[in-house]
């Protein structure tokens, strides 16, 4: 597995299309960026198609619905909120997520923002979105190992600020 900040960047050059969302305006976005789900995340069995942006913080990202304006995920690079997460894909999910090397699997984590004062961020080790980037392809996975929490707190300031990444509007 990769990390986030080893991938390579995301690219909103060469618009292909205008997305809207709720929380980051409207946004050109190349079909690069685009990421289809042949198995829908769960809760949500209507909507495959994604854009995933980088965030404004390295290691942090959007993934802006394409059909559905008002539903945005913050994802993580879980591996610089813990150094020893780890990632095992069951060969189902490799084909179908058309992984050959390690180096092809890029993985993100859910992130869920507190809604009170004082609350933590979490983020949903358990079941990680897996992408293929050159395939244009992802997965969110149920994690084998068990210990693998569902609402592990977590601190935003790990990740540093970047200058190209997208921000709230």
């Amino acid at each position: 597995m990769i990390s986030a900040s080893e991938s390579s960047t995301v690219v909103l050059e060469s618009t292909a299309r205008v997305l809207s969302s709720v929380l980051l305006g409207d946004i050109e976005v190349s079909s690069e960026v685009i990421m289809h789900f042949p198995t829908p995340l769960w809760g949500f069995p209507d909507l495959q198609e994604f854009a995933l942006l980088p965030a404004a913080r390295e290691g942090l990202w959007w993934m802006q619905s394409c059909d559905n304006d008002a539903l945005t995920f913050l994802l993580a690079d879980p591996f610089v909120l813990d150094k020893s997460y780890a990632v095992d894909l069951g060969e189902t999910e490799r084909v179908a997520l058309q992984i050959e090397q390690p180096a092809d699997a890029f993985s993100l984590v859910m992130i869920a923002l507190p809604t009170e004062v004082g609350a933590e961020a979490t983020a949903n080790f358990r079941a990680p979105l897996v992408f293929n980037l050159a395939q244009h392809v992802g997965m969110q996975i149920v994690s084998r190992d068990e210990s693998h929490q569902l609402r592990k707190a977590v601190v935003l300031d790990a990740f540093p600020p970047q200058a190209h990444g997208l921000r709230l509007q």
